[in-house]
């Protein structure tokens, strides 16, 4: 093979959960070229990682809303903006309807999940050639096993998401250093309450840490000012796009955040993290790669305010155990 076309489009946590596949394409043919197809908001998430050939955005959510004959408009740009290269393997990662059907704007044999695991069985019928993975598998590992089965090669190592490597110390974090609180979710069951950051605000500011807390739409700025209101060292940091936060993160000393795509993100960076998870199940999810992440709750179970600071303070010294 020489060249092939991921689709993995949405969203954020899902397409930092494929990265690595790049890795192990890679490793397992050095000369391939790959392009991945992802929504145009995740496109620098895409392109940050430099084994990647070609990016196609695409903004599947926006021509939906302006109607159908906008719809087949960007449709027909999307194939002739495909149209001079012909695809050694299509590759749908998403395995729902829609991704199958954005497969199909390229040239070239699609391949994707099986009707057991695809997350709409309807898409498996526009592959060509399946597979699947182990159903106790983590998020992570079940996109790896998936492209290794569909191309028929074998997993080597750990995944793999940028260049960087994580260290094998955690890193002690130094008084007044900068700790993110990652608050903003879309999904309201996967919110941590109000409340506890706030407590968990005034415990650290108590001892002279930095807050920083990010946002990405009006609701999510209301909510990191009333996290940050009347509390020293707090700071609700400026709007800024995917790309500013990715690289304004990393200076970060330590991360706290529920089960959203810039916790995903931090975990792989391999920012020391406290990952809050009482949504979503942690054995699926989870940031088990990053040896300098501790993962709290589960399904049901909320992590207390105690507990976070608690995990926190044992990374800031330098201890995840």
């Amino acid at each position: 093979m020489k060249r092939i076309l991921i689709v993995k489009t949405t969203s954020m946590g899902d397409v930092i959960h494929a990265l690595p596949v790049l890795h192990d394409l890679k490793h397992h043919n050095p000369g391939l070229a790959i392009d991945w197809m992802v929504e145009a908001p995740f496109a620098d998430l895409v392109k940050a990682n430099s084994l990647v050939h070609r990016v196609v955005p695409v903004q599947l959510r926006v021509w939906r809303k302006q109607g159908l004959k906008h719809l087949w408009m960007q449709w027909k740009a999307l194939r002739s903006s495909l149209a001079d290269t012909d695809y050694d393997a299509v590759i749908d990662l998403q395995g729902l309807f829609k991704s199958a059907l954005l497969a199909c704007a390229a040239k070239g044999p699609r391949m994707g999940p099986g009707f057991g695991y695809a997350k709409e069985g309807l898409a498996a019928l526009f592959y060509s050639r399946r597979a699947g993975w182990d159903p106790q598998a983590h998020a992570v590992e079940r996109l790896r096993e998936l492209a290794a089965g569909l191309l028929g090669y074998r997993l080597q190592g750990p995944p793999v998401f940028y260049s960087s490597r994580p260290g094998k110390q955690v890193p002690t974090i130094p008084k007044g250093g900068e700790i993110w609180f990652l608050h903003a979710t879309a999904r309201d069951e996967k919110k941590w309450p109000l409340v506890q950051w706030r407590e968990l605000a005034h415990r650290f500011s108590d001892l002279g840490y930095r807050i920083c807390l990010p946002w990405g739409s009006d609701a999510e700025q209301q909510q990191a000012q009333a996290i940050a209101d009347r509390i020293d060292h707090v700071e609700v940091l400026p709007r800024m796009n995917l790309a500013q936060l990715s690289e304004r993160m990393q200076q970060a000393h330590l991360v706290i955040g529920v089960d959203t795509g810039l916790t995903h993100l931090a975990a792989a960076h391999y920012l020391p993290l406290v990952a809050l998870f009482f949504a979503t199940p942690a054995w699926r999810f989870a940031p088990r790669f990053n040896p300098h992440a501790i993962s709290l709750g589960d399904v049901g179970r909320v992590p207390a305010v105690g507990e976070v600071f608690e995990a926190a303070s044992r990374l800031i010294r330098g201890n995840k155990l």
